[in-house]
């Protein structure tokens, strides 16, 4: 049995798919996703191919697990903040603050490379980014449905797109930190634009 460098084989194991995910990362970064594979993966990590298969049987696989750990946790706590109490503006603006307090973290060069090549990506990776954001967009929607209720007159997919639009315009802003008075405007204008429109 091979030597493992932790207390426990779980451990090893937690470990070595760190490693490897961190090797995916900095590929992606600097190749971009057409460089991506595993033979180079088990290079940077010390690992043959077919020990790398214990973890995944193509480089796609890597891809969805790399992007869950980097994505996962800031998704999971916006669906947290839309799903949660209190009026529905206000979970939007809260949600909006942890956009751009988001987009204002370093980001490693994967994120913004596989983005930046999104278009050209395979059909299968563009459906895992779709697929890993159907339920914040999901709790998103259903936060202004709610915001919108009583509003008959109002269209939620319509201002839902517009939220979306003014969400991209702050967080490409936040890239260079996020100022009070971009947040302030930030929430002012979903806000504005909930309670906008007549009845």
């Amino acid at each position: 049995m091979p030597r493992i460098a932790a207390p426990t084989v779980k451990e090893h194991r937690d470990r070595q798919h760190e490693a490897i995910l961190d090797a995916v990362g900095s590929i992606l970064a600097e190749e971009g996703y057409d460089g991506l594979e595993l033979a180079a993966v088990g290079e940077r990590v010390g690992l043959a191919r077919t020990s790398l298969y214990r973890y995944a049987h193509h480089k796609d696989e890597l891809v969805a697990q790399w992007l869950e750990r980097a994505f996962g946790p800031a998704m999971a706590e916006a669906e947290a903040v839309l799903g949660g109490s209190g009026p529905p503006a206000d979970r939007l603006a809260a949600w909006l603050d942890g956009q751009l307090d988001f987009a204002a973290r370093p980001r490693d060069g994967a994120a913004a490379r596989l983005m930046a090549e999104f278009d050209h990506l395979p059909e299968p990776i563009q459906a895992l980014v779709i697929d890993g954001h159907r339920p914040l967009r999901d709790a998103l929607a259903a936060t202004v449905d709610e915001a919108l209720a009583d509003r008959p007159t109002r269209d939620p997919a319509l201002v839902l797109a517009l939220i979306d639009g003014i969400a991209a315009a702050a967080t490409r802003q936040a890239a260079g930190g996020v100022s009070p008075k971009l947040r302030r405007e930030t929430r002012n204008a979903v806000v504005g634009l909930l309670h906008g429109g007549g009845t």
